[in-house]
């Protein structure tokens, strides 16, 4: 200690004396005890995403992978059992020859539910189980117009799909809610929501009290890059982009292994980036949007623009068949309407690549097969678009989807919690 008689002639000693005091009592009020519920709850969240990531498992190579002590591990997995969140089964031989059973995610241990509101008057719902697995879904018709009535229809129909599923409420582990437009992921909001005109709406507080379950919201995309990251074709990336084309053009960015939603959650709105400048009407009220070309719509306009002068039925024909038309077209009109699509989403995606260095980019849609020319464009616009070297190690996949992915994304959002959060499975029922 510093003799404070003496601390004038020495004023450095006694300022650091004084530091010193200063961040000894601020780390005593910050320590606090630890909760010894709380750390097994999120070692037990932790052994579970390892149960996901390498099964079939073993107890020796889990402690391996998460560095808790054996018995931890041992006192957490026999918990997981007793509960059926994970399943024993075959065996493996040990260091020292004896057999150890191997861990799985068990398939009807526990559930959560999906819901998309991709369509305006649709509720498309899915039951998942841990493995994010679609066990049952089915679609719900509701007026969501009146923004008053939205929460009690929402709730009303995964009450009436939980009936239809003959599954326990008690293995249910929440709700994720896949929403258009821009969406406040942390307070559960709508912010704005062109196809059903909300804004503002409190959406996951509410239907979790009405549903007596944790909900959680988000960007329907972002739960298409959920579903990517956790069990996917991006599961092995830690830094790629969705891109969903049909009936829209939507994109989803995961950055260092988590979905990014730019400030204002409204990060990824790639379809609606200007290609050609005073274009075509957007259904967002700008022009020349990328939307606007090669969306399922706007290839259909450019279809329509291309044969409105001639005695063409264009409303009869769907793009999958104009597509096969456009193969043996003799002037190249045909094929040139996928072909400046492909174009205009290569040089889209460039871009984006220039910008962010994905390692991969997942295109997806229901009728990805149904457009090789559009994709062998765009491979070409792409490569001949990429900055220096970034091109190199990127990888592409084009994959095409059943309707239930929309559902299916947004249940991930509860999976994401499950693997991630040490609060899920202790207490389902709040």
């Amino acid at each position: 200690m510093i003799d404070i008689d003496k601390g004038a002639y020495y004023p450095l000693q006694l300022i650091q004396s004084l530091i010193e005091l200063i961040v000894r009592d601020n780390m005593v009020r910050a320590v606090k005890p630890v909760d010894r519920k709380v750390m097994r709850e999120a070692n037990q969240s932790t052994l579970l995403n390892l149960i996901r990531l390498h099964a079939p498992v073993s107890r020796s190579q889990l402690v391996t992978l998460s560095g808790l002590s054996t018995g931890t591990v041992v006192g957490i997995t026999a918990d997981l059992l007793k509960e059926q969140f994970v399943i024993e089964q075959g065996t493996a031989a040990s260091s020292v020859g004896r057999k150890a059973g191997l861990l799985d995610l068990h398939p009807e241990g526990a559930y959560v539910i999906g819901l998309s509101l991709v369509e305006a008057d649709i509720i498309a719902l899915a039951l998942l189980n841990l493995s994010g697995e679609v066990v049952y879904s089915a679609n719900w018709h509701a007026d969501l117009r009146d923004q008053n009535q939205v929460v009690t229809r929402i709730s009303q129909g995964v009450t009436d799909f939980l009936l239809t599923c003959n599954v326990s409420r008690s293995r249910i582990l929440g709700l994720g809610c896949g929403l258009p437009g821009y969406v406040n992921a942390d307070t559960g909001s709508s912010i704005d929501n062109w196809i059903h005109d909300w804004h503002q709406l409190d959406v996951a507080q509410p239907l979790s009290q009405q549903l007596q379950m944790p909900v959680y919201t988000d960007n329907i995309m972002n739960c298409l890059g959920c579903y990517e990251k956790l069990f996917g074709r991006g599961k092995q990336y830690q830094h790629f982009l969705v891109v969903t084309l049909g009936r829209g053009v939507g994109m989803a960015m995961v950055m260092n292994g988590e979905v990014y939603r730019g400030a204002h959650g409204g990060g990824g709105e790639l379809g609606h980036v200007p290609c050609i400048p005073g274009g075509r009407q957007c259904t967002c009220g700008n022009r020349g949007c990328l939307e606007a070309y090669i969306s399922d719509n706007g290839l259909l306009m450019s279809y329509r623009e291309l044969f409105q002068t001639e005695s063409i039925d264009t409303d009869e024909l769907t793009l999958a068949q104009i597509h096969d038309r456009a193969q043996p077209d003799d002037d190249g009109r045909l094929a040139g309407i996928f072909m400046q699509a492909g174009k205009l989403l290569g040089i889209s995606l460039a871009t984006m690549v220039n910008v962010f260095n994905p390692e991969c980019i997942i295109l997806t849609g229901v009728n990805m097969d149904s457009y090789p020319l559009m994709f062998e464009v765009m491979h070409s616009a792409l490569r001949a678009h990429i900055f220096s070297s970034l091109g190199e190690k990127l990888s592409i996949v084009i994959e095409a989807v059943a309707e239930t992915r929309w559902a299916q994304g947004a249940g991930c959002l509860v999976l994401r919690q499950v693997f991630g959060s040490p609060f899920l499975l202790a207490d389902n029922t709040h």
